[in-house]
């Protein structure tokens, strides 16, 4: 369904520019930036608004999108007024994507600088302040990342769980020479178990990603999901879910993530 709908409305946009020769201006949302101390940078973002936020006096939850280039932004818009929801979207381009999503170097994925601590640090002291301020949030954050930046997500949710309250991964996890660093990770974090009260987070895998031929991620990911469960229980809601006639980062997974977390 959310297929055939982008594909409409792709098609909507070519068919206003060919049949009247003129040119598409297609609203999606405001680019804004911030000064980064954290990130010694300037960031840029984009800001995407519910349609009757104007009109409304009404606060809303935010949906953080990592990788989020004007591609993604639009996936966002579409996913969630397909479910009906109305968010505040904040899109976060990359800059230096390596560097902002990884928390450690290995054989498997070399990065010159990992600095995800800073990233993070950089969304959760600068970034959401500057949203919470200026727009109307209720408060309710969820953090969605795919492949690198979903692994990026998995590490935010053990470094410092107080910051979203939802978190979507899709094509996320570690492989297995990572799996020491994460392993150190998750037994300090859940020391705290109440940090992690009232969570909801959605982890999906393809059973056939390129990315993953020897299916170091998938497993690492059944073993954190059993991880989770015992030593969190009904905490938090989880679910780990894989696809199989899809490649990397399923194409359903973002819907799915997303419907997941509104569920009751």
């Amino acid at each position: 369904m959310l297929k055939q709908i982008l594909i409409v409305f792709f098609l909507c946009l070519f068919k206003s520019g060919l049949v009247y020769s003129q040119e598409v201006n297609f609203k999606i949302g405001v680019k804004e930036s911030i000064g980064s101390e954290m990130l010694q940078e300037r960031r840029e973002f984009i800001v995407s608004l519910p349609s009757d936020y104007e009109s409304s006096n009404l606060s809303y939850p935010v949906l953080y999108v990592l990788d989020g280039n004007e591609t993604a932004l639009l996936e966002a818009i579409v996913v969630t007024r397909d479910l009906g929801v109305k968010m505040i979207i904040v899109a976060i381009p990359n800059t230096d994507r390596d560097r902002d999503m990884m928390p450690l170097s290995t054989p498997t994925y070399e990065v010159k600088n990992p600095e995800a601590k800073n990233f993070l640090s950089f969304i959760g002291s600068e970034l959401i302040p500057y949203i919470e301020k200026k727009y109307r949030s209720n408060g309710e954050r969820t953090l969605r990342g795919t492949s690198l930046s979903g692994l990026f997500v998995m590490y935010a949710m053990l470094e410092k769980p107080e910051l979203f309250n939802n978190y979507i991964g899709n094509s996320a996890g570690w492989y297995a020479d990572m799996q020491p660093y994460f392993d150190s990770l998750i037994e300090k974090a859940f020391q705290s178990k109440e940090m992690f009260d009232g969570k909801k987070v959605f982890i999906a895998n393809s059973l056939n990603d390129p990315y993953d031929p020897d299916k170091e991620v998938h497993y690492a990911m059944q073993q954190f999901t059993k991880k989770v469960k015992m030593d969190l229980g009904d905490r938090l809601s989880f679910e780990y879910k894989t696809y199989e006639e899809y490649g990397h980062v399923p194409f359903p997974s973002f819907y799915d993530g997303l419907n997941y977390i509104l569920e009751k």
